[in-house]
């Protein structure tokens, strides 16, 4: 987490799985972090959503754009509960 600067947070409520798509970008790259509609709120994914093709900055791979490209990060999942506990602030009040 340290060194880690997460820019243009975006929350949007989704009903397909009952919670909430959390948009961040990380070095100009944009993130999808699926989180459960819960009590305490659940980390589900981390998804890669760019717009053009490109290395991912945390897990190096190559990501093709979106919607192709739409995978998970498998190195921001392995942090993903820090992560939820630094963006829990953007939720709504109900689920902090």
């Amino acid at each position: 987490m340290q060194g880690l600067t997460l820019e243009n947070i975006r929350v949007v409520e989704v009903g397909g799985y009952s919670g909430y798509d959390l948009f961040f970008m990380i070095q100009g790259k944009l993130y999808n972090f699926m989180i459960a509609k819960t009590n305490p709120p659940m980390p589900l994914n981390i998804l890669h959503r760019f717009e053009d093709q490109g290395f991912c900055p945390i897990c190096k791979r190559l990501i093709l754009p979106y919607p192709i490209g739409n995978q998970p990060c498998l190195e921001l999942k392995k942090i993903d509960r820090l992560l939820l506990d630094k963006l829990k602030k953007f939720l709504p009040a109900a689920l902090n």
